[in-house]
């Protein structure tokens, strides 16, 4: 009944959104048009950020959403977005900049890009931390997500990746790190960014990649990232040739995924 209770709003919320009109004194009109961008989940980075009747602050409020809740986003509308939020089962729209979307990210460098900054001093005994790379056996989870990307590289007639001992624990570490210290970004509080954690526990490489992704399952992931060129051209890298997965439990979004990719 709450499912379709949802719907039911949801689909109000199109209608008054996708009519909704303002001018700016001239003769031209701006219009609302709804996107829909997927089932995503997202969190609140305001303070307190209102949950509006509408996509725009003319609408009133519905209620307030406080810093780090978590929202499932339905739809684009402009600069806003159309969001469910799980726990009153409230549909509304929220200003786009005061939630971050976490269904994925991805980030490459080329061959020539920007070397990664020699790691301080202090970070250098980490890598006393990293496991030993002897232990290639993947979870299931992992299994799973090495399987959907090298059938998507087979059917572009690209060459399967092959798993790199030392790049999945890298992975694992940086998967662990971002649910360890709440955070979803590239770069990483502890270790900076993906390529200066790579040569921090002795990868080298030519180019190398990351994937990220807050999803319920390896699945949903694997198709969100299908969906974004930026993570499907990781994925279909034809110079990439071993990678590196990690894959954790995450109380927010279900699971965290890392994917790393490296051509040598």
């Amino acid at each position: 009944m709450k499912k379709k209770m949802v719907l039911v709003v949801l689909c109000i919320l199109i209608v008054s959104t996708t009519c909704y009109a303002s001018t700016d004194g001239s003769n031209t009109t701006t219009q609302l048009a709804f996107e829909r961008i997927g089932y995503d989940a997202a969190t609140v980075t305001a303070g307190r950020l209102n949950l509006r009747e509408g996509p725009s602050t003319s609408y009133p409020s519905i209620c307030k959403l406080e810093k780090g809740q978590a929202v499932t986003v339905m739809g684009k509308l402009g600069d806003w977005y159309a969001v469910y939020f799980p726990d009153t089962g409230v549909v509304g729209a929220v200003d786009g900049r005061y939630i971050e979307l976490a269904n994925g990210d991805a980030i490459t460098v080329a061959k020539d890009g920007i070397e990664a900054k020699k790691p301080p001093k202090d970070k250098e005994k980490d890598k006393d931390k990293l496991p030993s790379p002897n232990n290639t056996s993947l979870s299931e989870d992992e299994q799973k997500l090495l399987e959907l990307v090298n059938k998507a590289r087979a059917d572009k007639k690209l060459e399967p990746l092959t798993v790199d001992a030392n790049l999945m624990n890298v992975a694992r570490m940086k998967a662990k790190d971002m649910v360890d210290n709440n955070y979803f970004s590239h770069q990483s509080p502890k270790y900076g960014s993906p390529f200066d954690m790579m040569r921090q526990f002795d990868n080298v490489f030519k180019s190398a990649g990351e994937n990220i992704a807050g999803n319920k399952t390896v699945e949903g992931a694997f198709k969100a990232w299908m969906s974004s060129e930026s993570h499907k051209n990781n994925i279909l890298n034809a110079g990439f040739k071993v990678t590196g997965i990690g894959i954790e439990n995450s109380v927010t979004y279900g699971k965290i995924l890392v994917q790393q990719f490296i051509g040598k």
